[in-house]
């Protein structure tokens, strides 16, 4: 996914015209539905660069302008719904309990993602199906230039011409790509002349200038470790004289613990990254390139074809804002599971070397692994929902759920979601899994089946998709099992599993057949049955 010249042109703070004249050239087409009060195809007119670079051309579809928000024009259609509203159309002494009001009834009509944008101010519940896109960071860079009641005659908006480009900018690049596209894992970095101003093998690391904006980039990588994503390096340096590095250059933000994974050799950056990305067990869909070289990027590129790639700036200032600005970095908010993944990853290697030198009952009784089994535990929709939405390699049926459809799950007493929890003596992996299966009268189906790539490899996927398989069983009444499957492009792991272990359920229903193999690994059981 190389495109230097459409980052140049988008992060330079491109004109109103140049934008209104720009053609996307992307082949993913999404519908996104404007349900609003007031205009917002001055928006429109103004977006496509940036979800051109996000690898998104958006098809608008509209509502009248309804200040009731009957809610009677929805497109059920559209992949996500925007709900566009000037609060100052309203009585401000009763806009809250009336927005709180439609808002869940919005919530029952649509259960695909929500952005609500909204101009003014209102004290509303958070919900978690729905994204707030606050315009108060707009409005104080604009000032006085946020408003333009002169052209609201012509525009159908308060809004400005620049708070209309501001807004393109947010929509374009942060919370529409990140709303409905899985998020980014890893960011993979270089270090000379990206990290630092300077060439490590030439200046040493004692003459490296850390200059504010070097500073500022590296903070964001670490922030972006807290918030789950991996960082890693790919340098072409001595490996020692990198470690030592992060170890003596105590003015540095980030330390050596702060990535995953150190890359440094002197193979090509593209022989790294593809290391990388089988070290993390991830695609490289889902891996960003940071380099200040655009040979390097055009290497890798060719070579990684769907990797995504930031050409670094000489100003420092202006890599940490593409950066902070990059489609399918923003997060709404932050899990648990977050915090756990670098660790977790890391503690994969200690895993592997016990895989290699002990037998697979020894290995397994040896990490002294506790699995969790929920049953329609509502603590956890966010994270299932997130999982759903991300996990590439080990599903089976790429339904993406939404928050509100794991919620209809849990609430239907002919259903059950059974989300599992994996830990060990070297780190706790979180929830990494989930089933979500059906009665239906004469068969229970599995609808679809899931698990993080995290905790793939480790000895016991058939233990936490069979196990989960069971649980469902139990709960729904112990019929015979049917197991939906489909290939997709990238979903190997899972097709091999299940022809491995679940082929005869594909073809139809059969006896369930299966008991979890408590003597080599503890296992808990939550929920609201006897499961």
């Amino acid at each position: 996914m190389l495109n230097l010249e459409l980052q140049e042109f988008i992060y330079n703070t491109p004109d109103r015209l140049s934008l209104i004249n720009y053609k996307s050239t992307s082949d993913t087409i999404v519908k996104i539905d404007i349900y609003r009060n007031h205009s917002f195809e001055m928006i429109e007119h103004t977006i496509a660069a940036y979800l051109d670079f996000a690898g998104i051309k958006a098809e608008f579809t509209y509502s009248d302008y309804d200040d009731s928000l009957s809610f009677l024009q929805i497109d059920h259609t559209a992949d996500m719904l925007i709900l566009w509203l000037d609060l100052s159309r309203y009585l401000e002494q009763s806009i809250d309990d009336f927005l709180e009001d439609r808002l869940e009834t919005l919530r029952q009509l649509y259960t695909k993602p929500i952005l609500v944008a909204l101009l003014g101010n209102a004290k509303l519940s958070a919900r978690e199906n729905f994204v707030f896109f606050p315009m108060d960071d707009i409005k104080t860079r604009l000032s006085d230039r946020f408003l333009d009641l002169r052209l609201e005659t012509f525009s159908g908006t308060k809004l400005s011409m620049n708070a209309c480009l501001e807004v393109s900018r947010e929509l374009g690049l942060n919370y529409i790509p990140s709303m409905l596209f899985p998020q980014l894992k890893a960011i993979v970095v270089d270090l000379d002349n990206t990290l630092y101003e300077g060439v490590l093998g030439e200046d040493g690391r004692s003459k490296l200038k850390l200059t504010p904006g070097h500073c500022r980039l590296q903070m964001i990588l670490k922030s972006l470790k807290q918030q789950g994503f991996f960082i890693c390096a790919a340098s072409k340096n001595n490996e020692q004289d990198v470690l030592e590095l992060f170890e003596k250059r105590s003015d540095f933000p980030l330390r050596q613990e702060d990535f995953t994974f150190i890359c440094s050799s002197w193979a090509p950056k593209s022989h790294s990254i593809l290391s990388i990305a089988e070290q993390l067990n991830i695609g490289t869909d889902s891996i960003l390139f940071i380099d200040d070289n655009p040979g390097e990027l055009i290497e890798v590129n060719h070579n990684i074809s769907d990797i995504h790639v930031l050409l670094a700036q000489k100003n420092a200032d202006d890599t940490a804002d593409i950066l902070e600005n990059y489609p399918r970095i923003k997060k709404f908010r932050t899990e648990q599971e977050d915090l756990l993944r670098s660790e977790d990853v890391k503690a994969n290697q200690e895993r592997k070397r016990m895989q290699a030198t002990l037998s697979s009952i020894d290995y397994l009784k040896s990490l002294h692994m506790q699995l969790t089994y929920n049953l329609n535990n509502k603590d956890h929709l966010t994270r299932i929902a997130e999982l759903a939405n991300k996990t590439n390699q080990f599903i089976f049926n790429y339904k993406r759920y939404q928050i509100s459809d794991i919620e209809q799950f849990m609430h239907d007493p002919k259903a059950a979601v059974i989300s599992v929890e994996l830990s060990d003596r070297l780190s706790s992996s979180g929830i990494i899994g989930v089933c979500v299966a059906e009665n239906k009268t004469t068969y229970i189906n599995i609808n679809e089946c899931f698990v993080s790539c995290r905790a793939l490899g480790r000895g016991i996927d058939e233990i936490i998709v069979k196990g989960a398989i069971n649980i469902a069983w139990k709960a729904l009444g112990r019929l015979p099992i049917h197991v939906e499957f489909q290939k997709g492009p990238r979903n190997l792991p899972a097709e091999t599993f299940v022809e491995n272990n679940l082929k005869h359920f594909i073809s139809g229903s059969h006896v369930w057949e299966y008991e979890i193999p408590r003597d080599i690994i503890e296992i808990h059981l939550k929920g609201d049955h006897d499961i």
